[in-house]
């Protein structure tokens, strides 16, 4: 009966463990998304001071095969 309770409580205890981790690697995810979107709401703040606009990042040129 001892040997049941002991494997149930290490599934939950994994599983614990697994969602905890889960989480934090999902905070860190999203605070470097906040960090870069700050950065970048920065430098567009820089550049309109100094009466310049942002350059659009350029598209990949699509070739053809001819």
């Amino acid at each position: 009966m001892l040997d049941i309770l002991d494997i149930v409580f290490s599934a939950f205890m994994g599983a614990f463990f697994g969602i905890v981790a889960m989480a934090l690697i999902g905070a860190n995810r999203y605070s470097r998304h906040e960090q870069r979107e700050q950065a970048l709401l920065h430098e567009i703040k820089t550049l309109r001071q100094r009466g310049r606009k942002p350059q659009p990042k350029k598209k990949p040129v699509r070739r053809r095969n001819a």
